[in-house]
C-alpha cells in the first residue's frame, strides 16, 4: 500500500469515530423545548403529564419575579422541568399598563419565542420598566380613552421597547401587530382576573399541585412545595 493509500485510510477511519462520536452527543432535552398553550392562553413549559404542575403568576415589571426568572428559574428548569418531573406555566398578573405592554410582547413570535422573549423581558427590564415618565400626554389619554393598543402602540415606542423586541428578531411592525392582539389581550386580562378570584395578591405568586403558595422566593422552597 502506498504511502498516499495510508494516509486516505487513516482520514477515513477518523471521519467514522467522529461520526460516531457526534451520533452519540445527547439530544436536546425536548422538555425544555416542549411548549404548550392552554385553552386560557397560558404557556406550559416541558411535559404536560409531569407529577408536580408548577403555575407561576408574574408581572414584568415585578422585581422579584425578575430576581427568580434570572436567578432561580434556570436551576428549577434544569433539575425539574428537564427531567419531567415538574412542568412550569406562566400566567399574567398585570399590575399596571407599561407590565400589560410588555406582556402582549412576550406572547409576539409564537409559543416556541414565548420563554426567551419572557427572559430577554425580564433582563432588560431595568432599561425599560421605570421609564413611565417618558410616555407622553397623548399616549396617556389614549389610556383614558380605553384605547389600550393605542396606548401600548405609543409606549413601546416612548419607553425603548422597540430595539429590546429587535434583539430577538421581532420588528416593530411585528411587534406592534403583537400590541394590538384582541385575542391575546383577552388572554393576559383574563389570566389576571383568575388569579385575581384565587387570592394572588403578589408576585411572583405560585400554585403548585393546585395549592396557592405566596411565599416562595427560590427553588429550596418551591421544591418543598413539590411532591
Amino acid at each position: 500500500m502506498s504511502h498516499m493509500k495510508k494516509y486516505l485510510g487513516a482520514i477515513l477511519v477518523g471521519v467514522a469515530a467522529l461520526s460516531a462520536g457526534l451520533s452519540a452527543a445527547p439530544a436536546p432535552n425536548k422538555w425544555l423545548s416542549t411548549v404548550t398553550v392552554t385553552d386560557k392562553g397560558a404557556h406550559i413549559l416541558g411535559n404536560p403529564a409531569a407529577p408536580n404542575k408548577v403555575v407561576e403568576y408574574l408581572s414584568y415589571t415585578c422585581g422579584h419575579c425578575a430576581d427568580f426568572e434570572m436567578k432561580e428559574a434556570p436551576a428549577f428548569k434544569t433539575r425539574f422541568v428537564a427531567t419531567g418531573k415538574a412542568s412550569l406555566e406562566i400566567r399574567n398578573m398585570v399590575l399596571n399598563p407599561i407590565d400589560l405592554t410588555a406582556a402582549m410582547l412576550a406572547r409576539c413570535g409564537g409559543k416556541a419565542k414565548f420563554f426567551g422573549n419572557q427572559r430577554h423581558l425580564f433582563a432588560t427590564q431595568a432599561t425599560w420598566a421605570g421609564k413611565a415618565k417618558n410616555i407622553s400626554a397623548a399616549t396617556r389619554d389614549k389610556l383614558k380613552a380605553e384605547d389600550y393598543a393605542g396606548f401600548m402602540i405609543g409606549a413601546f415606542d416612548e419607553i425603548g421597547l422597540g430595539p429590546i423586541m429587535q434583539q430577538r428578531g421581532i420588528t416593530p411592525a411585528q411587534a406592534k401587530t403583537c400590541l394590538a392582539n384582541k385575542a391575546a389581550f383577552n388572554a393576559v386580562i383574563g389570566m389576571t382576573e383568575g388569579g385575581s378570584a384565587l387570592g394572588v395578591r403578589g408576585t411572583p405568586a405560585f400554585l403548585v399541585n393546585g395549592v396557592l403558595q405566596d411565599h416562595i422566593h427560590n427553588v429550596a422552597e418551591l421544591q418543598a412545595a413539590m411532591k
